[in-house]
């Protein structure tokens, strides 16, 4: 029963990756008039990876500690870059709608979903580590939901600082 559990749980990754691939390609299209646009690039090659990579990786007990890696470190990245677009766009005054209609919160939230698909995953194969993630100080370490969390604060500062979001 795991087994059909964690394929289905795979085969949703790789549809919610395929979903979201197609979704950023109708947004920001890679060819603009016939035109290559390296723009928009990192997205389709994270999108990819998503879709091919990391499901076949998720498909065997010894390599899904990369893809969990992996497939976090792609969601961590979508979501930074994703706020940040909605950061350097935002015009006018603070209003609630704008926030939930107005940013890239709603993908934000699609994408953070994927995160806990691939936790999903991992977690079937180590169901020992489920208890441990509520643990002190066994919850920061790697790939335990403390580790991530770190991750995310250090990597979001790190790419604020670079794209001058703090000037």
């Amino acid at each position: 029963m795991e087994d059909r559990l964690r394929g289905s749980l795979i085969l949703a990754l790789g549809a919610m990756s395929l979903g979201g691939l197609l979704l950023h390609l109708r947004i920001h299209p890679v060819f603009i008039e016939g035109v290559f646009s390296w723009t928009y690039l990192t997205p389709v090659i994270i999108g990819i990876l998503s879709i091919v990579v990391i499901p076949c990786l998720f498909l065997k007990r010894n390599t899904s500690g990369l893809a969990y890696l992996l497939n976090g470190l792609a969601v961590i990245f979508g979501i930074i870059m994703m706020s940040h677009l909605s950061i350097i766009s935002w015009e006018g005054g603070f209003h609630i709608s704008k926030v939930l209609l107005g940013t890239t919160l709603a993908d934000s939230l699609i994408l953070f979903s994927k995160f806990f698909i691939g936790k999903a995953i991992f977690e079937n194969y180590y169901p020992e580590r489920i208890e441990l993630n509520c643990k002190f100080p066994q919850c920061f370490r790697f790939l335990f939901d403390g580790w991530w969390l770190i991750h995310f604060i250090g990597i979001s500062v790190v790419y604020s600082l670079g794209a001058g979001i703090f000037k």
